[in-house]
Formats: C-alpha cells, sequence, structure tokens
C-alpha cells in the first residue's frame, strides 16, 4: 500500500513535469517561429542578394560591350590614321616630283644658256627619273646632281681643284614645243602680195634681212558641198552561146541602194554622232540638191546598217565578249511594235557592255528585254569583273560559285546618302569617307599606277574606310530614329544590300569604283531618242544599237567615225577579203 505523502509527492513532480512539458513545448514554438522568421528574412536577403548580382551582372556586361566598341572604334582611327599617313606620303612624293618638274622648268625659262643646254641634253633623262622616283622623307636630288656634288665635295676635301667642265657643244639644241592645232582644210589658197596691191610711185617694201618683211592674215572659207550624179548606161548582150548579160551590174548593189560610201558614212553619222533626226537630214539634203522621200532614206540607211552587222556584228561583240572587264549599264526607249490593234510604242531596254581598257562599247538589244536572261545571254561564257550599279538583275553574280567578280557602284550608293543630308545631317559620316576614297583614286590616277598596285593601294588605304563605312552602317540600321526617316532608311538598305559588290573593289584594282563612264556610253542614245522621239520598229532599234556601238568606239578610239565607216562600206562594196579583226575600232589604223 502506497504511502499517501509519496502519492502525493510523485503527484506533484508529475505537475511539475506537465509544466516543464508545456513550457518545453511554448519554447520550441517560439524558436520554430523564430527560426521561420529567419528562413523568410534569408530568402529575402537572398532575393536581394541575387537581384543585386543581376544588376552587377548586367552593368558589367554594358561597360563590356562599351569598351568593345571603344575599342573597335580606336581599332578604326588607328587604321584610318594609317590609310592618311600613307596618302601623305604619296602626296608628299608628288609634291616631290612637281618640284622636281617646276625646278627644270625654272632653268629652261629663266636658267643660263648653258644650264638650259644642259637640260635639253639630258630631258629624256629627266622625265624617266621623274616619272620613278619616290619620295623617301629627304630633299634629294637627281642622280646626276648627286654624282658632280659627291665628286666635288672629294675633290674638294681632298685639297685638289675641282675638274674643269668640258665645253659644252656649239651646236644649238632647241626645246621640243607644242604646235598650235593646225586647221584640217581640203585646200589651201594663197594670195601673194603683187596679187592684190600695187606699189605705189616712189613706194617700197620694208625689208628685214634682204627679204620684204611679210606676215600673213588666214580666212576660213566654207565651200558649200556640191552632189555628183553619175549615170551608167547599161545595155543588154546575147553571147554566143545564146544567154543574155548587160554591160555592168549596179555598181551599188553590195549595198542595196543609190548613195555611194562616203554619202552613207555621212548620213549615219550625221544621225548617230550629231542626233539628227531623219527628217532634218532630209530638209539638208534638199538644199545641197538631193531630193528625197523619208521613206527612202531611211530604207537606205538601214540597208547600209544592215550590211555593215552582216559584216562586222559578229566579230565585234565576240572581241567585247573576251575582254577581262566590262561596265554594264541599261537605259529605256520607245520602240514601236506590231500587235493585234496596229503599231503600238512599248517601252524597251537597251544594253550597253563598255570595256574600258580596250576602248570599246557594244550596244545590245535583246528583243528590248530587262530581265536576267538579256545579261546571261552576252555573258554566257564571261570570266571576268562587271561594274554594274544596284538593279536586281545583276545579284545573280553574287555567288560563291560565280565566275564573274561582281562590283558594284560607289557613285549610285552615294547619291542616295546625299539624296537623305537634307533631311538627317548624320548621311555625313557617310559622305565624307566616300569622298575620301574617290580622292585616293584620283590620286592612283594621277600617278598613273597599275592594276596590282591600285590593288595593293587600295588594300591598304581603302580597306579601312570600307570597314569604317560599315561599321557606321550597321549603327544606323539599329537606330529607329534613323531608319524611321525613309530617305536614309533607303540609302542604308542599299548599302547594306549591295555591300558584297561595293566591297569587291578590293580584289580588282583594273576596276572602277563608280560605273559612270558606262552611263556616260548611254548620254547618245538619249540624245538621239530627244530628238527622234521613238525608234521605228524592233528592227531599227538593232541596227541603231550596232550604229552606235561603231561609232561610240570609234570616238573613244580617237578615230572620225565617217571616215571609218567609208572605209566599211568600200570593203563591202569591193568585196575585199579584209581581215575584220583589224577593222575594230581598237585596231584600226586609216590606212589599212
Amino acid at each position: 500500500m502506497i504511502d499517501e505523502r509519496a502519492y502525493e509527492l510523485l503527484c506533484c513532480q508529475l505537475g511539475l513535469a506537465n509544466e516543464e512539458k508545456a513550457g518545453l513545448r511554448k519554447q520550441n514554438k517560439e524558436l520554430i517561429a523564430r527560426l521561420e522568421s529567419i528562413e523568410e528574412s534569408n530568402r529575402e536577403n537572398s532575393k536581394n542578394l541575387i537581384d543585386t548580382i543581376n544588376d552587377l551582372k548586367d552593368t558589367i556586361e554594358k561597360q563590356s560591350t562599351t569598351v568593345e566598341h571603344y575599342r573597335k572604334e580606336m581599332e578604326l582611327m588607328r587604321k584610318q590614321l594609317e590609310a592618311k599617313d600613307e596618302v601623305n606620303r604619296m602626296l608628299a612624293n608628288e609634291i616631290s616630283n612637281l618640284r622636281l618638274q617646276l625646278e627644270d622648268s625654272r632653268k629652261h625659262r629663266f636658267g643660263r644658256t648653258s644650264e638650259q643646254r644642259r637640260l635639253l641634253n639630258n630631258r629624256n633623262l629627266d622625265k624617266s627619273a621623274l616619272e620613278q622616283s619616290e619620295y623617301d622623307g629627304s630633299d634629294r636630288k637627281d642622280d646626276n646632281n648627286k654624282t658632280d656634288d659627291n665628286e666635288t665635295g672629294s675633290n674638294t676635301s681632298s685639297g685638289n681643284i675641282p675638274a674643269q667642265n668640258s665645253k659644252p657643244s656649239r651646236r644649238k639644241e632647241t626645246a621640243p614645243r607644242a604646235g598650235k592645232t593646225k586647221l584640217k582644210v581640203d585646200k589651201v589658197v594663197v594670195h601673194e602680195v603683187d596679187e592684190y596691191y600695187t606699189l605705189p610711185e616712189g613706194g617700197r617694201f620694208m625689208n628685214r634681212n634682204g627679204m620684204p618683211d611679210v606676215w600673213e592674215y588666214r580666212v576660213i572659207e566654207h565651200v558649200r558641198a556640191h552632189n555628183v550624179e553619175h549615170v551608167y548606161k547599161v545595155a543588154r548582150v546575147k553571147l554566143a552561146d545564146g544567154t543574155f548579160t548587160s554591160t555592168m551590174e549596179h555598181p551599188l548593189k553590195n549595198l542595196g541602194g543609190i548613195f555611194s560610201p562616203e554619202l552613207l558614212a555621212r548620213l549615219l553619222c550625221l544621225k548617230y554622232d550629231f542626233s539628227m533626226p531623219e527628217n532634218r537630214q532630209i530638209r539638208l539634203l534638199a538644199r545641197e540638191g538631193i531630193h528625197i522621200s523619208n521613206t527612202t532614206l531611211n530604207s537606205y540607211i538601214h540597208n547600209g546598217i544592215a550590211k555593215l552587222r552582216e559584216f562586222m556584228e559578229d566579230v565585234f561583240k565576240e572581241f567585247v565578249q573576251r575582254a577581262n572587264y566590262l561596265m554594264v549599264d541599261e537605259t529605256t526607249e520607245l520602240v514601236g511594235v506590231e500587235t493585234k490593234e496596229g503599231k503600238a510604242y512599248r517601252r524597251k531596254y537597251l544594253w550597253a557592255f563598255f570595256a574600258k581598257h580596250i576602248k570599246m562599247v557594244y550596244y545590245h538589244y535583246n528583243n528590248g528585254s530587262r530581265s536576267s536572261d538579256a545579261a546571261k545571254s552576252f555573258l554566257e561564257y564571261f570570266m571576268g569583273t562587271i561594274s554594274t550599279d544596284g538593279y536586281t538583275v545583276y545579284r545573280m553574280f553574287d555567288g560563291d560559285d560565280s565566275k564573274v567578280l561582281h562590283i558594284g557602284c560607289w557613285t549610285h550608293c552615294r547619291r542616295l546618302w546625299v539624296d537623305a543630308l537634307p533631311s538627317d545631317r548624320t548621311a555625313m559620316d557617310i559622305i565624307d569617307p566616300i569622298g575620301e576614297m574617290f580622292r585616293n583614286e584620283d590620286l592612283f590616277r594621277m600617278m598613273k599606277l597599275s592594276g596590282e598596285q591600285i590593288k595593293e593601294r587600295r588594300l591598304k588605304l581603302t580597306g579601312p574606310i570600307l570597314e569604317r563605312i560599315h561599321h557606321k552602317v550597321v549603327m544606323m540600321m539599329q537606330d529607329a530614329k534613323i531608319m524611321a526617316n525613309e530617305l536614309m532608311r533607303k540609302a542604308v538598305n542599299y548599302t547594306i544590300n549591295q555591300w558584297k559588290s561595293l566591297r569587291n573593289i578590293l580584289k580588282d584594282g583594273s576596276a572602277e569604283i563608280s560605273n559612270n563612264l558606262c552611263e556616260q556610253r548611254m548620254k547618245p542614245v538619249k540624245l538621239l531618242l530627244k530628238n527622234c522621239m521613238n525608234v521605228g520598229s524592233e528592227d531599227a532599234a538593232e541596227n541603231s544599237a550596232f550604229t552606235f556601238s561603231l561609232i561610240e568606239s570609234c570616238k573613244l578610239n580617237g578615230i572620225d567615225p565617217q571616215n571609218y565607216l567609208k572605209h566599211l562600206f568600200e570593203c563591202i562594196l569591193h568585196g575585199k577579203d579584209c581581215d575584220k579583226k583589224a577593222l575594230l575600232p581598237c585596231f584600226y589604223k586609216p590606212e589599212c
């Protein structure tokens, strides 16, 4: 039996244990609450820390981008400075050459007679030395002067008296002078003094060196052209075998008309060289006594051109296609075509393929098409370099497997930026470096560098400029404000889309960075169209294209087109077995 006191003690201990247990449970809850509070605080701190780290990361990335941008800018500026140093070096070289030429010119004009004679004796050597000189930062004279100075200095330093120069030759020499351009006239009539003047009684002519002192007045007179008609009497002849013949065939049978080679050549030049329409030619011929209808004149002209095409076109076209470098352009013309409703005028296209290095241009009328087939038909077997504008047809030559190196036109590109300049002055960031490229090209041309030398200079001078332009254009393309401007957007898109062909100027130093030379070949075509308004038929368009090819190629080679066409017509008329290649304008000699 348990003692009551012990029982009470146990109950008291149990109560204390329960109270202690309740206290511990309370402490546990407080600890759990504190732990949860700490965890919540840690989560907030972690989140803040992560946000801070992300902000720092973004800041570092932005700073890295800015540093990289500045690094690229500094690299471009460094290359630009190197390019400018190279340009300054070449300019200094040119200034040095000009200084030497000026010094020689002063010696020739103001120097003593002995100096002038010595200059004349060595003028060929001095000229070649000037052409080959290279500036190295010094003010050195030519090699002859250096040799004289060294020899004189060595004699003086050794105490010897310098050797006396041998006396120059007494024979007088005169410097070559560029004579005045002589007038080319068919006949010179000299009127002596005694033909129109009677010496008064007691008078006498003034003499100089024992001869009358006479000078000349020149008067140019235009004698109106006269036309001669040759009439050949022809009779029929019966031969012994019973067959019939005539005493002669038509003397101009091979030309298909009644105009002589000289008159036919003149009419072609009036139309295709001086842009005179046929109705004006009819009035001109009528004043000279030749009365002919428009239809007859047109028929004779196109018959003659058809003979020229049959005789020369294949050789001409093939030779241009074999060139290594072509400049290509196209233009429009109104051409008469036959339709179900009758004759109508449609806008057709004429292509020009200009072989700059051989001074030949071929105008290609492929049914008036402007599609890629027109270019492909002419350039099917071409392997070389072409310069064009930004027409989309030419992009077929931009592929990696293309056998043609396609070079874009920087003049067209600059024109778009100039158009955008009034609306956004940032266009000057592109116009200025493009102008620098053209100044470099002028310098190369002035120095008469070869294609390989120009390519080397372009890689060194133009390459950094191209990198700077591309970098600027890419930055503009990412600027929403700039791209919102229609003209600026057009200029940016053109430059980006044509960048591959525009940058190809670094690959061929013989190619031009502008296609303007080919565009200039289109001016005679447009001038004739301005006067004639249209081309009567597609056959006439093809005839006109080849006639322009002959005449413009003659002008490029400094040949009189009328004499050249006359010679071709004479070859056709007499059936000469001619070397047609030698008759091409780039090889033609008037005496052949």
